[in-house]
């Protein structure tokens, strides 16, 4: 293939520092992009919970944002894990719903109103587990089972829309697993990949796009990262390997692999339309230093959060 062309690197502004205490794992953004926020307990007689620092200020001091739990997009609902139930609360109003799903985890949808699961199998080999993909209103007796796959399951919602993303085999006698977008109010399913192994699938910020990668494939062409509309147009192999969001609808964000485990990370911003290649970071002018993939990108698409490796604090750095 055609190399991958590029765009010369601008100059990014150095990371801050957001906390000191050593405290975070897994940190997340409120949906308009003033807060991170992270799972903490400050002090010994603190509550456990998230906590959240407002970024666009010039201190930095963490306050408490509500219970560990599931939120919607708005952060308006909320499902906590109750004995053996899942609960959903609706915050502003304490209304309360015991989501029939045998306390498994649930995906909130983008209209805050419905939530997706997932009940697999829990014996034999991966591969073969089957797995029932169920969606239900909020408040509402009635579910309905969307989907079943073997050695796979749900990826989650579409960003906008009505509709679901779910990975695995439709049917035991399949070797390959399919990457499939369901609209659920048309009833219309389109696979947009088919592979023996496919993973790490990421929607883009309104559903436009997807990313994912192929492992060994017995054709090696096809191993590696591709991003493809979710409409089934065909997709497009992006000539890098490493870990990968989505800044907006159009733009991903791949942080390449490092030569060694001394060196720092750089960050790459893909169009996914063409395919060209942006560096927003140079090591060795802002080095990046990120622990376990502990890193998120704003909704805004402005900044990123993340673990430094070597503090294992809070830092942010604004994008170009």
């Amino acid at each position: 293939p055609a190399p991958t062309p590029t765009i010369t690197p601008t100059p990014a502004p150095q990371p801050i520092q957001l906390t000191t205490d050593s405290c975070c794992v897994n940190p997340g953004w409120s949906p308009d992009s003033r807060r991170v926020l992270f799972i903490d307990r400050p002090t010994a007689d603190a509550e456990i919970g998230y906590y959240a620092i407002d970024v666009t200020g010039d201190t930095h001091v963490p306050e408490f944002a509500g219970r560990v739990g599931l939120y919607s997009p708005d952060r308006s609902v909320a499902a906590f894990a109750e004995g053996t139930n899942t609960v959903v609360e609706r915050l502003n109003s304490g209304e309360l719903w015991v989501v029939p799903n045998n306390g498994q985890a649930v995906e909130f949808a983008p209209d805050n109103q419905h939530v997706a699961w997932e009940i697999e199998a829990i014996s034999g080999p991966y591969d073969q587990r089957q797995t029932d993909l169920f969606v239900a209103e909020i408040g509402n007796s009635e579910v309905e089972r969307v989907g079943r796959v073997y050695g796979g399951g749900l990826v989650g919602w579409l960003p906008r829309g009505f509709g679901l993303v779910f990975l695995g085999r439709p049917a035991l006698d399949t070797r390959e697993r399919a990457l499939t977008v369901l609209d659920l109010r048309a009833n219309v399913a389109v696979d947009l990949v088919t592979a023996e192994r496919i993973g790490g699938v990421a929607v883009s910020t309104a559903g436009s796009y997807v990313a994912y990668f192929i492992s060994f494939n017995e054709d090696e062409t096809r191993n590696g990262l591709w991003v493809q509309r979710t409409d089934g147009s065909p997709p497009r192999k992006i000539d890098l390997w490493g870990a990968y969001q989505w800044r907006d609808d159009s733009h991903l964000l791949v942080i390449p692999a490092r030569v060694s485990a001394e060196a720092a990370f750089e960050l790459i911003e893909i169009d996914a339309a063409s395919g060209v290649t942006r560096p927003l970071t140079s090591a060795a002018v802002t080095p990046l230093y990120i622990a376990n993939g502990d890193w998120r990108v704003s909704p805004d698409g402005q900044s990123i959060v993340y673990v430094n490796s070597l503090d294992r604090n809070l830092w942010l750095l604004k994008l170009p």
